[in-house]
């Protein structure tokens, strides 16, 4: 009875190490689809940087996710589709408000669903007497794949630099 007992303990070991080694592993990378994405995402960030030159309010709205939260500088953070829209409605009725965005870096998540964006800006407008303004900061955006294949910001985070 005891040496029976005893092949079952050596068995269990083998059994796991040959489960193991039959397990594919992490899928590779396909660099092709990852650089295709960065390029997508590219393109959208693009998009919504014209969209916020031209002071387009449904426009700028229309690349956040559903849930997204939108972290500005110095403000409350908006975790509702109205609350967004307030921050921007606010920025847009600033007088002289103007915003250059540019990318530093996108990096996309080996998955391919996940990814996020790294830029900076300048935020230029009319202080209260009417002088100008400008503000230099930086930002962070985390996109997300939806299942209709565009990409939405499902983070959005500012901070001046000063």
């Amino acid at each position: 009875m005891r040496t029976r007992g005893r092949h079952r303990y050596c068995a269990a070991p083998l059994l796991l190490a040959g489960l193991v080694a039959c397990h594919p592993g992490p899928t590779p990378v396909d660099k092709a689809a990852i650089e295709a994405e960065t390029r997508a995402i590219e393109a959208t960030a693009n998009g919504w940087f014209k969209a916020i030159e031209a002071k387009d309010l449904d426009k700028t709205l229309s690349f956040y996710a559903t849930d997204a939260e939108y972290l500005p500088a110095g403000r409350p953070a908006a975790s509702t589709a109205d609350e967004r829209r307030k921050l921007w409605i606010e920025d847009y009725a600033s007088r002289g408000f103007a915003s250059e965005e540019a990318t530093s870096r996108i990096e996309v998540a080996a998955s391919g669903d996940l990814a996020y964006q790294r830029g900076t800006y300048v935020v230029s407008g009319e202080g209260a007497q009417g002088k100008p303004t400008k503000s230099t900061g930086k930002f962070v955006v985390v996109w997300k794949k939806q299942s209709s294949g565009q990409w939405k910001a499902i983070i959005d985070i500012d901070n001046a630099d000063e």
